[in-house]
């Protein structure tokens, strides 16, 4: 570790002079070199205060002057603690690539500096899943080119958004975080848009009318005739009685239909009974007519929405009632063969 130290001290002795020394091939000013080594002390100086965003602005305007092996280092050493991992290996690399006339003492700080961030470097290996096979991927914003897809590509540590597009898949975004030192394996797979269409509802249970979930189709309409039908029937009843009296009593007073014997005003109050009997029983026969109908039809309406499919009901016969009329918005139609 003492060692060590002493080779960052004696690079940081050696560096500032000969750093931004003229050189023939360029015709920068003596105002722009001085400046450049100013802002390079400065810039040691931030680094030894651990501030790194500020050191590395400073040591990048500095490259822009004159960019030299010991500028290389200093702005990888400031990536590296950053934790720009892999933009500093690239750094420390190109310094040494450089460094063929400087102190063997700073070749050597370069050269273990690269041994230490290899095994640091993290690696993610992204692979093609099912829908993934044509989708273009990309990381943190980039698209991968194939040379890219299938082997371990250094990234640096903490988090990534992977993402991937395909015609006619859902489109893939993941967020992953990955560690130093380690390998992360992450399978690119895309859904088929057909598989957003809902799944098709499971048969209903015959013993349950209502596992369907479904509303009754006829709502109180069946309810609505049956209570018609019931009074209809009623009322047929009422006026059956009203007419056997009404019948009754003009057989008594004229038998066989025959009222002669009677006086005039008998006579005619006669006729009279005899129009009423004849009103009751066209209303009795009427209201029966129309009552049976109306209760035979809500009971069927009511049959038909009990019924799990809502289909045909059988009946006696070979027929079947139907819930739909030609031409109706509602109705019933009766299926049979004659």
């Amino acid at each position: 570790m003492l060692r060590r130290t002493l080779r960052i001290a004696l690079i940081l002795a050696c560096t500032a002079g000969p750093l931004l020394a003229s050189n023939p091939s360029h015709a920068q000013d003596a105002a722009e070199l001085s400046q450049a080594r100013a802002k390079f002390q400065q810039a040691l100086e931030l680094k030894q205060a651990g501030n790194w965003p500020a050191a590395l602005r400073l040591l990048r305007e500095v490259g822009q002057v004159r960019m030299t092996p010991q500028v290389r280092y200093h702005i990888a050493t400031c990536e590296e603690k950053l934790g720009k991992l892999v933009a500093a290996l690239g750094g420390y690399e190109l310094a040494l690539a450089d460094a063929d006339q400087v102190h063997p003492d700073f070749i050597a700080e370069v050269q273990a500096s690269i041994e230490d961030l290899r095994g640091r470097i993290p690696k993610l290996l992204i692979e093609r899943g099912s829908g993934g096979e044509a989708a273009i991927i990309e990381l943190d914003g980039v698209a991968l080119g194939s040379s890219s897809i299938g082997v371990e590509v250094p990234v640096d540590p903490g988090p990534h958004t992977l993402s991937a597009r395909a015609p006619g898949r859902r489109p893939f975004s993941e967020t992953i975080t990955i560690a130093e030192e380690e390998t992360l394996t992450v399978s690119v797979s895309l859904e088929s848009l057909e598989s957003d269409a809902p799944a098709p509802a499971l048969p209903a249970d015959p013993a349950d009318p209502g596992a369907d979930g479904a509303e009754p189709r006829y709502g109180v309409l069946p309810y609505v005739l049956g209570g018609v039908g019931a009074a209809g029937v009623i009322a047929s009843g009422v006026f059956f009685v009203l007419h056997k009296n009404s019948v009754g009593g003009l057989e008594d007073r004229c038998p066989n239909h025959d009222c002669s014997a009677l006086p005039a005003t008998e006579r005619e109050r006669a006729r009279g009974d005899y129009d009423t009997a004849r009103t009751q029983e066209v209303v009795m026969w009427t209201t029966l007519g129309v009552g049976a109908a109306a209760l035979g039809a809500g009971v069927a309406l009511y049959l038909l929405d009990r019924s799990p499919t809502r289909e045909l009901v059988q009946l006696p016969r070979g027929l079947a009632l139907r819930p739909e009329a030609p031409q109706a918005q509602a109705g019933l139609s009766l299926v049979g063969t004659f």
